[in-house]
């Protein structure tokens, strides 16, 4: 009775992890666009008909998001699992995830605001001018952001690689987009800007 009740327990707990399961628990902004496109027609309200649309875009838009995010970190998850000696692979294949989702946002966006109507032309020329400034206050961020795209390309070290920088040594947890996080022998968390760690000398002692 009891190995029934656990292998019953354990076929919840895979259900619960798979992709479709995933999506439908994601789903909280598609139903909010539902509600909002056909509410004034069952309430008789024509004139909050284009307030209702407005919101159903920014809903499919936000859905379109969340379903990217949970479509793409489950494949990544799932390459991370079946190739988890692999550091070199896990980091590229983390960078790749990133990529896509920053473009499938923008390929949503850009489908919105044609959907409305919007000329994308002059928001893009605005876009670029402010993106300029903005790149001009952050160029620390952006130095990080280069910074860990030449760590993942280069591979000097990859997550699971002991390795020292100055007088700290330690085994890599993960490399994000402006830190990388390495284990220290005694236990700590040492966080180190990407920029920072690549102007350093690296030993790696698993090469």
């Amino acid at each position: 009775m009891e190995n029934s009740l656990k292998s019953v327990e354990n076929g919840l707990k895979s259900m619960e992890n798979t992709l479709a399961v995933k999506i439908l628990k994601g789903s909280f902004f598609l139903v909010l666009a539902l509600i909002a496109s056909y509410l004034p027609r069952l309430l008789g309200l024509p004139g909050a008909q284009e307030t209702a649309n407005i919101a159903t875009t920014l809903a499919l838009f936000m859905q379109g998001v969340i379903w990217a995010n949970i479509i793409i970190g489950y494949y990544i998850q799932r390459y991370v699992n079946s190739h988890a000696a692999d550091g070199s692979s896990i980091t590229t294949f983390k960078a790749i995830g990133v990529v896509a989702r920053l473009t499938v946002w923008i390929i949503l966006g850009v489908v919105a605001l044609g959907a409305r109507d919007i000329q994308i032309r002059p928001l893009l020329t605005g876009l670029g001018i402010g993106g300029l400034a903005i790149a001009l206050a952050v160029q620390n961020i952006l130095g990080d952001l280069f910074a860990a795209i030449s760590i993942v390309i280069d591979k000097p070290f990859v997550v699971g690689d002991a390795i020292s920088v100055e007088n700290y040594r330690g085994k890599v947890e993960s490399i994000g987009l402006k830190t990388t996080r390495v284990r220290s022998e005694s236990g700590e968390q040492i966080i180190f800007s990407n920029g920072e760690l690549l102007k350093s000398k690296i030993r790696n002692y698993s090469r």
